[in-house]
């Protein structure tokens, strides 16, 4: 993705990108609990292990859109047209 790309968002609205702020959200890697149950409380100390993360480190992008404002979106929610 770049400047100038048009993009469709999860919804089917179409616009452009004018800005890219670079690793804005998330994180790669984040403190794990394997076996806590239904209802119990979690603790700090109670972390197991350093897992991944789902969604890993996403960009912000500033998109207008075709019949709306500008709006800032996370990288995930859009898609590039070709």
């Amino acid at each position: 993705m770049k400047i100038g790309d048009l993009v469709r968002h999860e919804s089917g609205v179409i616009g452009q990108v004018f800005r890219i702020d670079a690793q804005y959200y998330g994180s790669t890697t984040a403190y794990k609990i394997s076996k806590v149950e239904r209802g119990k409380c979690i603790r700090p100390n109670m972390v197991d292990f350093i897992g991944y993360t789902a969604d890993g480190i996403q960009d912000r992008v500033l998109v207008l859109w075709e019949f709306s404002d500008w709006e800032y979106v996370k990288s995930g929610e859009v898609e590039v047209l070709k």
